[in-house]
């Protein structure tokens, strides 16, 4: 949906490559919500069980468009559930709004946040953001998304200089699964 990003992460595909196993992700320009639906539409089997908004850049970007779409997907398609992988910054970029219940109103099923890191300081090494005070606002976001919705996963890169454990602790401690990535 769009290749813009709040971050500049250090580990990011989006740094060496323009997709993944195959698939050119880059985009040339970012498409209205009537490109994505059309384009969804058709790339949707009766097979499949799930949608995730994530991509090559962060899907909250246009948060408008996340929600229309998913309003859309659960008119359509009821059976589908719809998660949303973040970086977790949409409410320090819509200080104006409610967030995390905009997405639960629309229909998101479930949020996957990515932590990254176990502090500010090897979160602001990694993931260089762009918006003051990112990993307090992703700890609070968290916070806010395990008010509306019950799967809330926060998840983290296996690299050096992070510590996994403790980034699970912080998980745990937040009533959040974890994963890494």
């Amino acid at each position: 949906m769009t290749n813009r990003c709040s971050n500049g992460c250090t580990f990011c595909v989006k740094n060496y490559s323009s997709g993944l196993s195959g698939y050119r992700l880059w985009l040339g320009r970012e498409p209205t919500v009537d490109e994505v639906w059309n384009r969804l539409q058709g790339e949707l089997k009766d097979s499949d069980s799930e949608v995730v908004f994530c991509g090559f850049g962060e899907p909250t970007i246009r948060l408008d468009l996340i929600l229309e779409l998913t309003r859309r997907i659960k008119k359509e398609y009821p059976y589908l559930q719809v998660r949303l992988d973040t970086d977790g910054l949409a409410q320090l970029r819509n200080k104006h709004r409610e967030v995390a219940r905009e997405l639960k109103n629309a229909g998101i099923d479930s949020v996957s946040i990515s932590l990254n890191a176990e502090s500010k300081e090897t979160y602001d090494k990694l993931c260089k953001p762009s918006l003051p005070e990112s990993y307090q606002a992703v700890l609070d976001f968290a916070k806010d998304c395990k008010r509306y919705f019950s799967q809330v996963r926060l998840t983290a890169v296996n690299v050096p200089g992070v510590d996994i454990s403790e980034c699970e602790r912080i998980a745990e401690r937040l009533g959040c699964s974890f994963v890494v990535r």
